[in-house]
């Protein structure tokens, strides 16, 4: 078979796609807001997200208890992960949170909402725009303890799922009886076969639900098990919502220097 010559040609163009792919990746810096009860649980969440190495930006953190983020603050950020205690420790305003964490998608922003902000309005769940407007993964719901572990993986290929090979709620193993909103794609389950992990991306930005509890074991004896990969799927979660892991085998060199090029110019867009 005659090779085509505009192979060798593009070669070169090509792998520096795949560079120019990479250093971008590189840029994402992710915000931890957080409301949790549990001395040092944000710097706990924290710690893991950035010792995966998978976020190769800053992992900050936000008191979400204390205060609510501006959306010019959120927009100096890729993605933002989201969770609280529900009311033994909630969000300073649920229904704030909510609007500017919906403004911030908008804009472009990923979003990761996580435990125990799934929980009814009662319990200290997330509101606002965010949750009326459909910007959320799960439908909200209440407390169930002893969701187990990984369970059964729905999507395996998802880049959600990469080099995650077990995780264990711990003894209290915190989860939701959540269920998927429409629009919304479920990846992974607990043991008991509630949902896990899941995304949506029909707005601007990517949002990703995880239903555990970000602070582990560490921490408070019973939460998730630091031997298994609660931190990364929390730092998958993150860069997936920041747009920098596309599905493995999915997209050419070139659509992967097309989605770097995008990534760049929507931070430079949401950063002025």
């Amino acid at each position: 078979m005659k090779r085509s010559p505009l192979l060798p040609r593009l070669r070169a163009p090509l792998a520096a796609a795949v560079l120019c792919a990479a250093s971008v990746a590189a840029q994402a810096s992710v915000l931890i807001l957080g409301a949790t009860g549990q001395p040092g649980g944000l710097a706990d969440v924290q710690s893991k997200i950035a010792a995966t190495g998978v976020v190769g930006g800053t992992v900050d953190v936000f008191n979400a208890n204390a205060g609510t983020p501006t959306l010019a603050l959120l927009k100096s950020y890729d993605a933002v992960l989201v969770f609280n205690d529900t009311f033994n420790k909630p969000f300073a305003s649920a229904t704030l949170l909510g609007n500017v964490l919906a403004d911030y998608v908008d804009a472009g922003g990923g979003v990761v909402e996580a435990g125990l902000s799934h929980a009814t309005i009662p319990f200290g769940g997330l509101t606002g725009r965010f949750v009326t407007g459909g910007y959320d993964v799960f439908n909200a719901n209440n407390n169930q303890n002893s969701c187990g572990g990984l369970g059964r993986i729905a999507d395996p290929q998802s880049p959600l799922m990469r080099d995650i090979d077990s995780f264990s709620g711990g003894l209290s193993a915190l989860c939701y009886r959540v269920t998927p909103k429409a629009g919304a794609s479920v990846v992974a389950y607990w043991t008991n076969d509630k949902p896990l992990l899941g995304y949506r991306t029909d707005h601007k930005g990517i949002v990703v639900g995880l239903n555990m509890f970000p602070v582990s074991g560490d921490v408070q004896a019973g939460l998730w098990d630091t031997s298994t990969d609660g931190a990364r799927l929390m730092a998958n979660s993150l860069a997936f919502a920041a747009g920098e892991l596309p599905e493995p085998g999915s997209l050419a060199l070139l659509g992967i220097a097309a989605v770097a090029a995008g990534l760049a110019g929507r931070r430079r867009a949401r950063r002025l």
